[in-house]
């Protein structure tokens, strides 16, 4: 677990206080530096963070210590002591001599209302606020990789900025399509000493469209792929019915419904066509006739390609960890895997690449294709070589290179590079067998194709085709980095194997990295260039030390003016985790999650992406995540190779004993929950009593609405994906959970 010092609060008189208590307007105008004690209502909890805003009749401020507020909840009343100063601009009582709580569970002041235009300014600081009929000019999901995220509102005074903290409940929920009413703090963060008023949403029911609406809580999600249906899933606060909006275009035009007054929502969309991209909003009414909606999603249906899926290394690998299929090694020689599919594109090429040169004719096969008749379109970076740039012939107004790196945008928002590689052979054909998507790790430079460690991975399937197909199109058309919105399937069904696509920066592509990572029951590893990420780095850490993962990484490089992210691993990881040595780069960017333990979802995540700030924040890129055990053992035969060039000698060791591999299984006494695994159905043999309240979550914390019948106790699965779920019901009145694995 993190490593973070906690002290004890004081939660009764313990000696007198060291000066005097003033009122906080007293406090506030004293000059900074000054020793203080003021008395006030605490408005906020541990949420926001490690800083508590309080109020008394005469004003507002903040106070802050890293662990001597930990107890300090909102609707306290405390007395503090410390010495005031500036943050940033933030005025506030920091650091902290002494913390006393008087008394808790006092009610909440009335906000005050404001508007975008007044609201924002110091006479409303660290004070509790409203803001009505305002509206977020983002829309997807809220995403709060690092420690926040701004996001502008408009009412019909101006336009102002709110700041979604992570350890709120608000990460990862839809943004309002519809005017809002927000409460919130008004802080600062002004490290220019003026301006940067920000308004800090506590939680949820901060942000209200008024009345009793569900409130959807989650992003929706997909499930049960097929060629001709799927189910959409999402989460409302409050109960409401459940309402399905699709189409081929973003003007939608079906409807599905269910009129079940239920808060876990799941409605299976049929009579679809296969190898398609939906476009999916979904509503819920309240009894109250309340409505909530959340943003539209791209959802795609399986095709009916092969399915095929490639994996290729440049350097060698340890067939000797093979399950039976060896990864293929093939000395340098990825540019021919690479032009291969060039050379058989037979309607479209799609080139979104980083860096590019022509020593191994890949510009001469891109070339070829646009001389055959192949439409054929590129974009690269802009510090793509000119001279290589110049000789890409493809025709006028086929090519483009993104902005320069460290530009911004309308917004004031920083561009990063092109940092894509990929490509798309023939999303256009009709012949659902002919859509290729190639992609890995490598730039297609004679250097990084011929001696950087490097993956390519080639997947033949439509749908994924066309969803790439959306991001090139995108950044083709001049939308890049921050310009780019969250618009992309994510969900895809391929030869029977879960595949997942991500964008940055625009998919919240950290948070999802992070969440595969907590999916590991018995060992990951992972090889990277970049890692400067320590939020990855404590989701390894809690791998290891609270689930007992093994695990091991490489790493290439790092910020080297902050080392935390691998300060982190090393203290987790000890002599598993280690600093690249051998010649040339280590250029993978892939993380494999369980491979010796198949019966636990086994996946790689790969693609463009390195474990850094730019690559998350600023940079296009793109990642994959197959969910197949045998590629993710191909992945592990190469870690294999790479852990072994660095002199480690330990590995996992021992059979994989993670829940679900014995035929039955004992969740509580009194009940037991068989077969497990299972196929179609789980039955619930129960001495006594009664069975509520039946939900299943998948391992990234989904929830998924499963056909339960009471009076048989059987639990439908038979249209669950394959993998690991998580079983949480109620017997008795009491909570109960289990392992389930759906073969």
């Amino acid at each position: 677990m993190k490593k973070i010092l906690f002290f004890a609060v004081c939660t009764a008189l313990c000696g007198q206080a060291l000066h005097a208590q003033i009122t906080i307007a007293a406090a506030r105008a004293l000059p900074v530096g000054s020793s203080v004690t003021v008395k006030g209502l605490v408005i906020n909890g541990s949420e926001l963070g490690d800083i508590r805003y309080m109020q008394d009749a005469t004003g507002n401020i903040a106070a802050f210590d890293i662990s001597m507020l930990d107890a300090v909840q909102r609707g306290d009343s405390i007395t503090v002591s410390g010495t005031t100063s500036n943050y940033n601009s933030l005025l506030e009582i920091s650091p902290l001599s002494s913390v006393v709580i008087i008394n808790s569970g006092n009610p909440m002041p009335a906000p005050t209302d404001i508007t975008c235009l007044s609201g924002w300014a110091e006479s409303y600081e660290a004070k509790l606020v409203t803001v009505h009929d305002a509206s977020f000019t983002d829309s997807g999901t809220f995403s709060t990789a690092g420690s926040g995220t701004n996001y502008n509102v408009t009412d019909a005074t101006g336009t102002s900025q709110v700041r979604v903290l992570t350890a709120t409940n608000i990460d990862g929920t839809p943004i309002p399509v519809v005017p809002v009413d927000i409460t919130g703090i008004m802080s600062q963060y002004a490290p220019g000493g003026t301006g940067g008023y920000q308004l800090l949403p506590r939680d949820l029911s901060d942000i209200s469209t008024g009345g009793n609406p569900p409130i959807i809580s989650s992003a929706l999600s997909q499930t049960n792929i097929s060629t001709s249906s799927f189910t959409v899933n999402f989460s409302t606060i409050n109960a409401g019915n459940t309402i399905v909006y699709y189409g081929l275009t973003t003007a939608l035009g079906s409807t599905a419904s269910d009129a079940a007054m239920v808060t876990d929502h799941a409605l299976n969309l049929t009579g679809l066509t296969a190898g398609t991209i939906y476009y999916v909003q979904a509503a819920s009414i309240s009894a109250s006739n309340d409505t909530s909606f959340s943003a539209i999603a791209a959802m795609a249906t399986a095709s009916n390609s092969s399915g095929q899926i490639k994996v290729w290394f440049n350097n060698p690998v340890d067939n000797s960890v093979s399950d039976g299929v060896n990864a293929v090694y093939v000395n340098g020689t990825l540019d021919d895997s690479l032009i291969y599919f060039m050379d058989h594109a037979i309607y479209s090429l799609d080139v979104c690449i980083y860096n590019i040169d022509n020593i191994n004719g890949i510009v001469s096969a891109i070339n070829d294709a646009y001389a055959r008749g192949v439409t054929v379109r590129v974009i690269c970076d802009s510090g793509v070589d000119p001279t290589t740039y110049n000789s890409i012939s493809v025709g006028v107004g086929n090519k483009t290179k993104s902005p320069p790196d460290g530009s911004t945008n309308a917004d004031g928002l920083f561009y990063g590079i092109n940092h894509n590689k990929f490509i798309v052979v023939d999303a256009v054909s009709d012949d659902e067998n002919d859509p290729w998507v190639v992609t890995g790790s490598m730039n297609y430079t004679d250097q990084q194709i011929k001696l950087d460690k490097q993956n390519l991975v080639a997947i033949q399937d439509q749908s994924l085709a066309k969803g790439y197909t959306m991001e090139f199109n995108e950044m083709f058309n001049g939308d890049f980095g921050p310009d780019k919105s969250n618009n992309t399937p994510h969900e895809y069904m391929i030869g029977g194997r879960r595949v997942e696509s991500y964008f940055s920066p625009s998919d919240e592509v950290e948070t999802h990295l992070i969440s595969e990572i907590n999916t590991a029951d018995y060992d990951l590893y992972f090889c990277v260039f970049s890692f400067t990420r320590f939020s990855i780095s404590y989701a390894i850490q809690d791998a290891v030390e609270d689930r007992g993962v093994f695990a091991a990484g490489i790493w290439d490089q790092t910020d080297a003016a902050d080392s935390t992210a691998i300060e982190i691993c090393q203290d987790a990881m000890g002599d598993k985790f280690i600093h690249y040595s051998q010649a040339n780069l280590l250029h993978h960017k892939y993380l494999i999650v369980d491979p010796n333990c198949p019966q636990s979802d086994p996946l790689v995540w790969t693609g463009s992406h390195n474990w850094s700030s730019s690559a998350n924040n600023r940079n296009d890129e793109n990642s994959i995540v197959i969910h197949d055990a045998t590629i993710a053992n191909l992945f592990y035969q190469e870690f294999s190779q790479r852990y072994t060039d660095e002199g480690a000698t330990e590995y996992v060791d021992g059979d994989c004993d993670f829940l679900g591999v014995d035929p039955v299984v004992a969740a509580e006494d009194g009940i037991r929950v068989f077969p497990n695994p299972a196929h179609n159905s789980l039955m619930l043999e129960i001495v006594e009593g009664t069975v509520e309240h039946m939900v299943v979550y998948g391992m990234n914390g989904t929830r998924f609405a499963v056909p339960f019948n009471a009076e048989e106790n059987r639990l439908d699965i038979s249209q669950l994906p394959a993998g690991m779920y998580m079983l949480s019901f109620y017997l008795n009145g009491d909570a109960r959970y289990s392992s389930l694995i759906k073969n």
